[in-house]
């Protein structure tokens, strides 16, 4: 088969953009004052319903955060920020989904939604981190402005100062333009968002699908649970995922290209963005290299990939994947050698518990059982994965119409098809994991990869569900049936987001204890900021997660990180009189020139929202029992200990300097005196003892 026939099939595999015929445009010219004016009328009328739900949507999303931010206890915000979604997105789909609307007004719409599905994100902080993992890249980034150098510890999420793509980008930015650093993020992570709507859209186009479906697959790609909020965070993964994408386009269009057509420069730009993706996130390196060993697996198969040329094309898929694959070994190996250990406790802890609750012995982990959701979410959420089973059947069965009629014959095409087919079939296996405690962050995180296949694997079946009623069905049977989908698109995309984080993270709202996004105050901020002018940044602090993330990021101290071979969790957990165990935590904490200890009262009666006081790996005895802290009665013990003197006292929070670790452990029954100058300073309700 040579070239030239070969693009030929392509086509009419393909389902070409409807066009209006000479003879039809000829007649309707031979009255210009009477049948030009309807057409153009009835477009202005349609662009103005559409800005006008565009419109009407953002305005309904800005009201759902202003409840959020100004109502105690309110489930309202949720029906605004529905309303506003569904006004944004029904309206863009229905016109993408059109046979008469054209290629580049379909680029303009996927542009924007890529634009306003920022929004949401947006609306949530527009002016500081606010995510967990935001606080450690914002660390991170500062780090490098601060320093001029790379690979800077960073005592909130160790493991992201290896991987500094993120970081130097935004410090290059922040040098380029004088931008604050979290000013230049959000440029950045607009970008990245709209180039990942783009680029999904692009890979479907590089598999051989025509413009319409390419954009319907990126719109239905944007149900995933990460797409609105946690792959928009200022974090690794947002900008790493679009670089995933985009080297997958770059790799299936170098596959399918031939020699001295672009071949080269398609394979160079593969290992360029790949190389980007590697230095920036492990995850979806890991991910990148195992979806492009499965593209190659698929293309070495003969009963799939057999045509002209395939030995070459499958030749060039393995090689592009064992050049990605040594330059992720090289980088783990080198440059950040404790990855695998930092990954691996989620896939195998998840496995154990799934086991151990099919045994009997364990419990699985209640869905849904601290969420601030509204029930219809949490209903919406069970049903988005019924509605991708439903069209991931309805696309195998496409495709296999599609191959029996000669349509997909043996070659490349039907090869890159199956790969991603079962790639988005993997999205069904990764579920079962949510019931583990463990294993449900892994699987969430997964499904912004395995969607990329499954929206690979539906959006044929949606585009053949929408033509098939406009051939087969009466009017008022087209429009009721057309309707449902679109009822069943809305469902998706309020249980897709659902299913991801937890309503704290996307709303605003009162004091939650134990919310990372919702337990950061004022008192909280002055505190910190007290902190480091008076004794300066980069001190050695213990603490709890809550109120490191401000000190350690903001307050540019460093956090220890609590472990079962640095478990000093226990300092808080030791009941008053009883010796502190394990023996050698002082030493270590002396030896580490460990020097402060921050207390948050709220900790002795509360528990969080989250469901950990320190890191998701604190043992049972650190944990909630119940609605009772672990932490009750156990923490007015600082104010009587020989080794530590209070510094610092405001409503919650109780700053200690650490002194004589090394001594045995005692208590007296007054507080100490500090060594400092005598007597205290008021400074409005904070308490500080110099």
């Amino acid at each position: 088969m040579t070239a030239t026939p070969y693009q030929r099939q392509l086509d009419s595999i393909s389902d070409r953009e409807p066009s209006v015929s000479y003879s039809r445009v000829t007649h309707r010219s031979r009255d210009a004052h009477h049948s030009r004016p309807a057409p153009n009328m009835s477009v202005y009328l349609l662009a103005a319903a559409f800005v006008a739900c565009e419109l009407a949507g953002v305005a309904a999303m800005i009201r759902a955060y202003q409840i959020a931010q100004t109502t105690v206890s309110s489930t309202s915000e949720f029906a605004w920020f529905w309303i506003g979604m569904l006004l944004v997105e029904l309206p863009l789909a229905g016109l993408i989904g059109r046979r008469a609307t054209s290629r580049n007004i379909r680029i303009a719409l996927i542009t924007f939604y890529g634009f306003v599905s920022y929004l949401p994100k947006l609306l949530r902080n527009p002016a500081s981190p606010i995510y967990h993992d935001e606080y450690a890249h914002w660390l991170a980034t500062d780090e490098i402005l601060t320093t001029g150098k790379l690979f800077q510890p960073n005592t909130i999420i160790p493991i992201i100062s290896r991987y500094p793509g993120l970081h130097a980008a935004t410090a290059a930015l922040v040098h380029a333009t004088g931008l604050t650093i979290w000013s230049a993020a959000t440029l950045l992570l607009i970008l990245f968002h709209v180039t990942l709507v783009l680029g999904i859209a692009a890979l479907a186009q590089a598999l051989g699908f025509d413009n319409r479906t390419a954009s319907l697959i990126a719109i239905l790609y944007a149900l995933n649970s990460s797409f609105l909020y946690f792959d928009t965070q200022y974090a690794y993964e947002s900008m790493a995922i679009t670089l995933l994408v985009w080297t997958l386009v770059a790799y299936i269009r170098a596959i399918r290209s031939q020699p001295g057509e672009g071949q080269v420069a398609w394979s160079v730009l593969t290992v360029v963005l790949s190389a980007a993706a590697v230095i920036t996130h492990h995850l979806s390196t890991i991910t990148l290299v195992l979806i492009m060993a499965l593209v190659a697996l698929a293309m070495s198969l003969p009963w799939l990939a057999r045509g002209e040329g395939w030995g070459r094309a499958a030749g060039l898929a393995w090689g592009l994947t064992l050049s990605t694959a040594l330059v992720a070994g090289a980088w783990f190996h080198f440059v950040a050698p404790t990855t695998l250990s930092y990954l691996s406790p989620y896939l195998g802890e998840g496995l154990s518990e799934l086991m151990q609750a099919a045994e009997g012995s364990g419990g699985a982990r209640q869905l849904f059982g601290a969420s601030l959701s509204p029930w219809w979410e949490q209903k919406a959420a069970y049903a988005v994965t019924v509605f991708a089973l439903f069209l991931a059947v309805a696309g195998l069965l496409v495709i296999r119409a599609w191959i029996r009629d000669g349509r997909l014959p043996q070659g490349c095409r039907r090869a890159l098809l199956s790969a991603f087919a079962v790639l988005g079939l993997l999205y069904f296996p990764s579920t079962v994991f949510i019931l583990s405690p463990a294993g449900a962050e892994g699987a969430r995180r997964s499904w912004a990869f395995t969607w990329i296949g499954l929206s690979m694997l539906v959006g044929p079946a949606a585009v053949w569900l929408l033509d098939w009623t406009r051939r087969s069905m009466y009017r008022w049977r087209r429009v009721s049936f057309r309707s449902g989908l679109v009822i069943a698109l809305a469902v998706a995309l309020v249980g897709g987001t659902a299913a991801g984080l937890n309503a704290s993270y996307r709303f605003p709202g009162s004091f939650l204890y134990g919310s990372d996004t919702r337990s950061i105050t004022p008192e909280l901020l002055a505190a910190s900021e007290w902190f480091s002018a008076r004794f300066g940044t980069n001190n050695n602090i213990v603490t709890d997660r809550y109120t490191g993330l401000i000190f350690g990021s903001f307050g540019l101290q460093n956090i220890a990180s609590p472990s079962a071979g640095f478990p000093v969790y226990n300092m808080y957990l030791a009941k008053p009189g009883a010796p502190i165990e394990p023996a050698f935590l002082f030493y270590d904490l002396s030896s580490s020139h460990y020097t402060y200890l921050i207390v948050d009262a709220r900790m002795a009666y509360d528990t969080p929202e989250l469901g950990v006081y320190f890191t998701p790996n604190d043992p049972t005895s650190v944990q909630p029992r119940g609605t009772k802290s672990p932490f009750y009665g156990r923490l007015n013990k600082f104010n009587t200990v020989q080794w530590a003197v209070k510094v610092f006292q405001s409503d919650n929070y109780s700053i200690y300097r650490f002194i004589q670790l090394t001594m045995p452990i005692s208590y007296q029954q007054q507080p100490p005196t500090s060594r400092g100058k005598p007597g205290k300073v008021l400074q409005g309700k904070l308490t500080v003892t110099p």
